[in-house]
């Protein structure tokens, strides 16, 4: 890499050009009016001391960046608390420029960074599945992407709520509404990361940003309940109808309930476009619920899930004292780090109370040994050392010692997130 100048911090003025490099990469365009409107958010939003680069001969030919965020994780069974963490995206390394080291040198500066600043872990959403795992990130969450077939399939068994309304909002409304509503739900589970400070404007051309879509806006509402807005939905027509009988179709960008009734609401909204034959909704939960309420729950296909959001631990003793569990035990982790510092690597003492948690490092004998990317994937409570063991080292040391871990990992719904970043 002797021809290779790492740099950080990125400032804001190099912007555009580091821009510019990381665009092919991902597909879109290093020019024109799109990336114009993406270059004026991302210098709005700019992280000079959290941006990496990579330059040769006066071009950029590397990216990375990360975000301080708020992600939701379990408090319990059943609640969640947050914690401030690393959110990393807009990794990239130039075609020309590839097998040098750079992304490592780019990852191992990101993640010490991190390290340094207290975040006890990072998280990323993943392009490629193999690309992570060598610098210690697992697989945490995931999501699902559904269909659901109306056009006189779909019916509802119980039918809407009664205890609200919904109404069509602008975006100037939506974004006076979305934010709070949007919070209570991403709370509702863990996994949920925020969506602060320009989120909003910028979805909904708001605040001198430009819409995303230049072609046209969702159509966009609200669901109000006794005590305020609790729901919010927006969709667009992706293909029309015809008087032949040919049905149209819908796809919803977002729906998100902070209340059952409004769950309830707004999925029967979605069953109640006459001239749409099929519903598509994405980035959803693995285990929606919204199937028990059909007449034929065969209406609603779930045509996709996969992983999501991929997680690496940082500080294990912080990780692991700021969640909650769903039983009271005590065992010994002897936790396995060979990726990229050896961030996770030691033995530490999980304490798992009935009002509050603590992990410490220790010199105990471990219950179970088990490897730090595993550890991670089971952090939101998404998967089980049991769906592990056979493809990551899990020793269970203390027999019963990887059931009563997987137990007090456990929670009562599936981990999700719904914000890209």
């Amino acid at each position: 890499m002797t021809d290779v100048e790492i740099v950080n911090p990125v400032p804001v003025d190099e912007s555009r050009a580091w821009l510019a490099a990381l665009s092919p990469a991902f597909l879109d365009q290093s020019g024109g009016d799109l990336f114009d409107r993406m270059a004026e958010r991302w210098q709005r939003e700019w992280f000079p001391n959290r941006t990496w680069g990579a330059r040769a001969g006066g071009q950029w030919v590397a990216s990375l960046t990360t975000s301080p965020r708020s992600i939701s994780i379990p408090a319990g069974l059943a609640t969640t608390t947050d914690v401030e963490v690393d959110a990393l995206t807009e990794v990239s390394v130039s075609p020309t420029h590839r097998r040098r080291g750079i992304m490592r040198s780019l990852m191992t500066e990101s993640l010490r960074s991190a390290k340094e600043r207290g975040e006890p872990f990072s998280i990323l959403i993943t392009s490629q599945w193999p690309i992570y795992g060598r610098f210690g990130y697992a697989p945490a969450s995931a999501y699902a992407d559904y269909t659901l077939l109306t056009g006189g399939r779909g019916g509802w068994l119980l039918g809407p709520s009664g205890s609200g309304s919904i109404r069509h909002a602008d975006p100037q409304s939506l974004g006076a509404i979305a934010p709070a509503v949007f919070d209570r739900v991403r709370r509702l589970r863990s996994g949920g990361v925020d969506r602060r400070d320009e989120w909003w404007p910028r979805r909904l051309g708001l605040n001198g940003y430009r819409p995303i879509n230049p072609a046209g806006l969702p159509n966009y509402y609200v669901r109000d309940g006794a005590e305020g807005p609790d729901g919010l939905l927006w969709w667009s027509g992706t293909r029309g109808f015809e008087l032949n009988g040919d049905l149209g179709a819908v796809q919803v960008g977002g729906l998100f309930a902070a209340t059952d009734d409004a769950y309830r609401d707004l999925w029967a909204f979605m069953c109640s476009f006459d001239l749409a034959g099929e519903v598509r909704i994405g980035n959803r939960s693995t285990d929606e619920p919204a199937r028990w309420l059909l007449t034929d729950g065969r209406a609603l296909r779930q045509t996709y899930a996969g992983d999501a959001l991929w997680l690496r631990l940082l500080d294990v003793a912080a990780a692991l004292s700021a969640r909650g569990y769903a039983t009271t035990d005590r065992l010994v982790l002897d936790v396995i780090d060979n990726d990229a510092d050896g961030f996770g690597q030691g033995r530490f003492a999980l304490e798992a109370g009935a009002e509050e948690s603590s992990c410490e490092p220790t010199t105990a004998e471990p219950d179970v040994r088990l490897s730090q990317r595993a550890l991670a994937a089971v952090y939101l409570g998404g998967h089980t050392l049991r769906q592990l063991h056979l493809a990551q080292p899990v020793d269970e040391l203390t027999p019963g010692a990887i059931n009563r871990l997987d137990l007090m990992f456990t929670t009562s719904v599936a981990p999700w997130n719904a914000t890209m970043f």
